[in-house]
């Protein structure tokens, strides 16, 4: 059995358990489609467009751009969103040519793929490891992005293999009868443009930069957000672009969610494993051009080398716990040890008698029949789709509640605007919706998972294995069934503690934990009353009392916050090796729960005084930023008396935002005593 081992790059990764960060790869898709009219001439979209980037049409070709950079879910929704809106705007008698050879020469259909990895997992990368080389972190950021480029040019022809759905070129006159055919016409380069791509070099960004003339044969390239790519030998690739895979004619989106999965997986394997030596790209394009021009029904010249290949991957995934493991594995092994079931080889059986050319007219027609469900009510739906269509950036926000932002702009099934907090609440008790919401600001967040049941569970569970996590409700307020672990839990621990929550009907949150104490800010008319470390329940032994009798006397002398032994109570004694029954020594803390949840015996500490001015002016950032005028923010800083410094945002994290937060958590504070933050409020001018 072949092993997959790991370079010093991926070491790196896997010692600092920065896997996670593959599965976190942001993505963004244009598709380009010729307009085609019922009859099988090309049509015209007339739609008014200036500047738009999400909609840009030319010659009889409507390219659609997805908003940039999404997760693979968010990827699928926006294509979908577009689409829909497409769809309708293009009229009755035309329609989406769905093959990626248009039926006019010279149209390049193929869509375009765009992924980055995290920028943190280069600063984490860099930081840990590589600075140390005397490498600037864009070159090293540049050697990175051509180790994996290089890696996907290696395995064209494994796409191809995969995703070739194009038998015939239409537009030079390829049809059956006259012509043999391919997995991939769109992909059948010619050997005088092969031998061009012959001449590129990836051994560094800088040697390509001098050998691609601004041209790519190969259909993969670096590329960055820039007006002139020449831009890039100062200031790095920015992202990889692919235009070496298909649309499958069968999927209205073109685009499936295999393809991106597929390329997620290679991307990781590339990153993480031995670099592809430059020397081998030429075979490698050999390799790509005959299967390009193979019979899709024939057995591929190239069936060992992809079967090796696609074990290698998936035993890369299944190392590192990649999500729909096992449906990708399906998906993939079926297509390389049985030629008829690839993309190309399927459409030349479902065309039946019918030529593939009057084939894709039925198709496109039947696309265009088919309702596209957008997730939005109507009123919602009409904002996005006008907003595509001019060009107006917009973010669903909460598909389900029907919320929306257009510009700066939230609104709600497309006229309620959050002109109070009633709709920012709906934001702020979707916690994980909250956290990326201010992402977009600036902030740091903390990675998470949404669990709703145990095979969710299993899937996430490789992803936090060995790592310090939390778990709370991930909509609404956490309660006492909240966890936190300081050390990795086991599964079945993490399990128990995700199960408290989901067996009433929620959904549970795991979130990673980082070094630093939790804060809470309190706002009253976007001013600050009050900053409160949270600090979990605990009891400090006398010599003579144990645990349960000192809990009983805090109990007595505290109505309001009442200490209950639960579950997670136990569990953190059970790591203290305490019990109820022990009787801690003079002076000695025993911490009672980890984790500082509202309603568990949680304690405060007032730090307004004390926390260095610079963390609440970014704290009054965060909270315009989140529309908060009277509310809480929760955040983790790790230390307050250190000045904020923004190339740092890791020193002041977003974790939650409440708009009726308890009052009690302010005013009853350690050391102080009772502070009255209710006077405060109802003096204030």
């Amino acid at each position: 059995m072949r092993i997959v081992k790991f370079d010093e790059i991926g070491n790196v990764i896997e010692k600092e358990k920065m896997t996670g960060a593959l599965f976190n790869i942001a993505w963004k898709v244009s598709r380009p489609r010729q307009v085609v009219r019922r009859d099988g001439s090309l049509g015209n979209a007339e739609l008014e467009q200036k500047d738009n980037p999400y909609l840009n049409v030319s010659k009889g070709v409507v390219e659609l751009t997805t908003r940039s950079w999404l997760s693979a879910s968010k990827l699928f929704f926006d294509m979908n969103l577009q689409e829909h809106t497409l769809r309708k705007a293009i009229g009755d008698d035309a329609y989406l040519w769905p093959f990626s050879c248009g039926i006019k020469k010279d149209s390049k259909l193929e869509p375009k793929i765009l992924l980055r990895f995290p920028e943190g997992l280069f600063k984490e990368l860099y930081e840990s490891e590589f600075k140390r080389s005397k490498i600037s972190y864009v070159t090293f950021r540049n050697q990175v992005y051509m180790k994996v480029l290089r890696g996907f040019v290696s395995k064209r022809w494994f796409l191809e293999y995969l995703f070739g759905a194009t038998p015939y070129d239409f537009a030079a006159g390829e049809v059956e009868g006259k012509s043999s055919p391919k997995r991939s016409a769109s992909n059948n380069i010619n050997p005088v443009v092969q031998k061009q791509a012959d001449n590129l070099n990836y051994l560094s960004l800088k040697k390509y930069l001098e050998t691609s003339d601004r041209t790519n044969p190969d259909g993969i390239m670096p590329n960055g957000n820039y007006a002139d790519p020449d831009e890039m030998k100062d200031q790095g690739i920015h992202y990889l672009q692919i235009e070496t895979v298909d649309y499958d004619p069968r999927s209205i989106l073109g685009v499936t969610p295999l393809m991106i999965s597929t390329l997620e997986l290679m991307a990781g394997y590339f990153l993480m494993t031995e670099n592809v030596d430059e020397s081998i790209l030429n075979d490698s394009r050999s390799f790509s051009l005959n299967v390009a021009k193979e019979s899709p029904y024939a057995k591929s010249d190239v069936v060992t080398k992809a079967r090796l290949f696609m074990q290698d991957i998936l035993r890369f995934g299944e190392k590192l716990g990649f999500p729909k493991m096992q449906s990708v594995s399906d998906a993939l092994k079926i297509r390389i040890e049985e030629p008829e079931n690839t993309p190309a080889a399927k459409l030349i059986r479902l065309q039946g008698n019918q030529s593939l050319f009057d084939y894709g007219i039925n198709l496109m027609q039947k696309n265009q029949n088919e309702v596209l469900d957008t997730g939005f009510d109507d009123g919602s739906a009409r904002l996005i789709e006008e907003s595509i269509l001019n060009g107006i950036s917009y973010q669903p926000v909460i598909p389900e509640a029907n919320i929306v932002q257009i510009g700066s702009k939230m609104i709600k099934s497309g006229i309620q605007t959050s002109s109070d907090s009633a709709l920012m609440k709906e934001i702020w008790d979707k916690k994980s919706v909250a956290k990326q919401f201010v992402e977009q600001f600036g902030f740091t967040i903390l990675s998470d998972y949404i669990v709703g049941n145990r095979r969710n569970f299993d899937e996430i569970f490789p992803r936090v294995k060995g790592m310090a996590v939390s778990v709370k409700n991930a909509e609404g307020p956490s309660d006492e069934k909240a966890s936190l672990f300081r050390l990795a839990p086991t599964k079945e621990e993490l399990w128990d503690a995700v199960s408290r929550i989901i067996r009433d009907g929620k959904k549970a949150m795991i979130e990673l934990v980082v070094p630093g104490s939790v804060y809470r800010a309190l706002f009253f008319q976007d001013r600050i009353l009050s900053v409160i470390e949270r600090l979990p329940a605990g009891v400090v032994g006398d010599g003579r009392r144990t645990i349960k009798q000192l809990i009983d006397s805090k109990n007595l002398s505290d109505k309001t916050n009442q200490i209950v032994i639960g579950p997670s109570e136990k569990e953190t004694m059970d790591v203290q090796g305490v019990t109820l029954e022990t009787i801690p020594g003079r002076g000695n803390e025993v911490l009672l729960r980890y984790d500082a949840t509202s309603g568990t015996g949680n304690r405060s500490l007032e730090v307004l005084d004390e926390i260095d001015s610079s963390y609440l002016d970014e704290l009054c950032r965060l909270a315009k930023a989140l529309r908060l005028h009277d509310g809480a923010l929760d955040i983790v800083i790790p230390n307050i008396y250190q000045r904020y410094d923004a190339d740092h945002p890791e020193a002041l994290i977003f974790l939650n935002a409440h708009a009726t937060p308890e009052l009690s958590m302010h005013e009853n504070v350690l050391l102080i005593g009772n502070q009255n933050i209710a006077k405060k409020i109802v003096t204030m001018h």
